[in-house]
């Protein structure tokens, strides 16, 4: 059986918390034993240095009553042990019948088996010679040292069980708590799934410090009202088609019907075949600029950004549309700065604009003046159209951005209504922002442009 989230959170955290407790007590264990050891040996050197300086004042004599004083003393629980013999191995005093063969050399510390606990605990001994030939060994065993032991185990013991307890509800509790938003994400989208793109994931109004999931939320909710204004777009541009394209399709399929019913003599079929032409070009330039709208959307374009001068890229579009703006009795100016150098796609920016520079030429009365500006802007290239036309009410200045859609003073003015359209697809690809704005006369269209767009710096 899987577990879910929750439970495998919640043991993973009980299992990092045993092992670091697990660790701990290790380590407590180690530095307490080394500690208590230490304590022992210096013990057994203590009692060693008493010993010798009692024989420095009554000799073996003193030695062995002082030997026999101890032994009278000792605590039933902790084992002593003491060998006073003479240069020929006899025994003098204490309570150890056979010198030891690990006691080969002098003043340093060995081990030798416990006599009242042979199998629980070591005893820690050092002897020394006499200056008469006769030697000395003392022994304490590391009885204190293995109960502290014990008592630290008994107790980590006890603390491990109330640990894992606390730690399992108490990490269930946190997690539980910490997936709480996730919940409410899934609950989301399966109302989301339903039909329902009006609703959104909640946020706390009052928290003015946003965790991760408040801006995963926030992310997603950004993601659900575009996803929401391209679904209207395309109802919006699927109306727009219906209405903008059912007149040149219903007049081809009229022409044709009345072709049939009455041929065009001979005279007249060189103007009858180019209306039909006419109608036909205009569906598919419809449809074509639609696919590069779309295509321009789906992003991934982004691979083909270079290096570019869009100051240069300017001075062409105004070239370009020069002879447009005196056919039709205007003024073209260019207010560039020197060089202007970004990243971005090369052949939509020129396209961007000529669209641009187009409509304004479009709609600016005879004798009236069209600008290009392009200056520097912060960390931004910002681009500026002004026309001096009829300009775009405030209500629909975000509306002309929609495909195929059309200010109603424009709806007799040729064109397929994609041209801003397409540049703000243009601009929305390299990270930009476009505005426009009253020119009081006329449209003023802002563009800013990144030097850098933000994929290119997070993959750079």
């Amino acid at each position: 059986m899987k577990l879910g989230t929750t439970a495998r959170l919640t043991l993973a955290n009980s299992a990092l918390l045993a092992a670091g407790f697990g660790l701990m007590l290790a380590l407590v264990t180690w530095l307490a034993g080394r500690y208590m050891l230490g304590h022992v040996e210096e013990s057994v050197q203590s009692e060693l240095d008493i010993l010798r300086a009692e024989y420095a004042v009554d000799g073996t004599r003193g030695v062995s009553g002082l030997i026999r004083q101890r032994l009278a003393m000792r605590s039933p629980d902790h084992d002593r042990i003491y060998r006073l013999e003479d240069g020929g191995g006899h025994m003098m005093a204490g309570n150890l019948d056979d010198w030891p063969p690990q006691a080969a050399l002098p003043d340093r510390m060995l081990r030798l088996p416990s006599l009242r606990h042979p199998l629980d605990t070591d005893i820690v001994a050092r002897w020394t010679a006499l200056p008469d030939g006769s030697r000395l060994l003392v022994g304490f065993d590391e009885y204190e040292v293995e109960k502290v032991r014990a008592d630290i185990r008994h107790a980590a013991f006890a603390s491990f069980g109330l640990m894992l307890l606390v730690s399992l509800v108490g990490g269930w509790l946190l997690t539980r708590a910490v997936l709480r938003p996730v919940d409410t994400i899934r609950r989301v989208a399966q109302q989301i799934m339903t039909g329902d793109l009006k609703h959104r994931i909640p946020l706390d109004a009052a928290d003015r410090h946003p965790d991760e999931f408040d801006r995963l939320a926030l992310t997603l909710n950004a993601m659900l009202d575009r996803i929401e204004a391209l679904i209207a777009g395309v109802r919006g541009a699927t109306d727009n088609i219906a209405h903008d394209l059912r007149s040149p399709l219903t007049r081809h399929r009229s022409r044709i019907e009345a072709a049939l019913r009455h041929p065009p003599p001979p005279e007249e079929l060189p103007d009858w075949l180019e209306r039909n032409l006419a109608d036909i070009d205009q569906v598919l330039s419809t449809f074509q600029s639609l696919l590069r709208i779309a295509r321009v959307d789906s992003g991934l374009l982004r691979g083909e950004f270079r290096e570019l001068d869009l100051c240069l890229l300017a001075r062409d579009a105004l070239e370009l549309m020069e002879p447009l703006a005196e056919s039709n009795g205007l003024a073209l100016h260019g207010h560039l700065t020197r060089e202007a150098h970004c990243s971005g796609h090369r052949d939509l920016l020129f396209q961007t604009l000529l669209n641009l520079l187009d409509n304004a030429i479009k709609y600016s009365p005879v004798g009236g003046e069209v600008t290009l500006a392009l200056h520097e802007d912060g960390d931004a290239l910002k681009l500026v159209v002004r026309d001096q036309g009829p300009g775009i009410p405030e209500a629909e200045r975000q509306r002309v951005f929609e495909r195929l859609y059309r200010v109603e003073a424009a709806r007799h003015t040729p064109g397929l209504g994609l041209g801003l359209s397409l540049v703000h697809s243009v601009v929305m690809l390299h990270g930009g922002r476009i505005e426009l704005a009253d020119a009081a006369p006329g449209l003023e269209v802002r563009v800013w442009l990144p030097r850098r767009p933000q994929h290119l710096l997070t993959s750079g």
